[in-house]
């Protein structure tokens, strides 16, 4: 299955590097990202609490997230929510789910897969899928994206090409990373101007 329509949960927006891959990526075309202001608050909590970041250090996140991707943040509908209201899962994932299927997406994204009704989310098209999933996905599937995504990564941040990919080893594991770096070493990396900010 290629990628289309994502969502990506909380978990995989918070780490800046991770972040990084997954909005470029969307951004050059790989797929289309969705996520709710739900989702961006849980982001923003926890960046002020695990980060330290300041509440105007997440609201400038947030709409700089919006500005670079205007159709990514999606209303969740409520006839979405009472539909997941009586999903057997985790109460405070339901937001996720009930996003995803406002979403129309394809995908959902979360490295917290166990606590989600994975069989239920298959029955309605939707394939539970984590951070790393999603990575090996792009480098097999997107691999030209992929390297557009890279490209604008190391543009925005202040750390070396070397550092980043160590970062995205640490969030989402040497295998997946591999095959990033694989791609990465087929050719040279697309340049193209990068988003300041997230």
């Amino acid at each position: 299955m290629s990628l289309s329509v994502a969502l990506a949960d909380a978990n995989v927006l918070l780490p800046r590097t991770l972040r990084d891959y997954v909005v470029y990526s969307a951004k050059v075309g790989a797929f289309q990202v969705h996520w709710s202001q739900s989702i961006l608050d849980e982001v923003s909590r926890n960046l002020v609490k695990i980060f330290g970041l300041s509440a105007d250090d997440t609201a400038e996140l947030e709409i700089r997230l919006g500005e670079y991707l205007p159709q990514a943040l999606v209303a969740v509908r409520p006839r979405d929510l009472k539909v997941v209201d009586k999903v057997d899962m985790d109460s405070k994932d339901r937001h996720v789910v009930a996003a995803a299927l406002s979403a129309k997406a394809s995908i959902l994204v979360t490295d917290n897969v166990r606590d989600f009704p994975r069989e239920w989310l298959a029955d309605r098209g939707i394939e539970l899928l984590t951070a790393a999933d999603l990575l090996v996905r792009l480098a097999t599937d997107h691999p030209e994206e992929l390297k557009k995504a890279h490209a604008l990564t190391v543009g925005a941040s202040p750390k070396t090409e070397d550092a980043i990919l160590d970062t995205l080893e640490n969030q989402i594991g040497k295998k997946a990373t591999d095959k990033v770096r694989a791609v990465l070493a087929t050719g040279p990396e697309a340049q193209s101007e990068s988003a300041s900010g997230d």
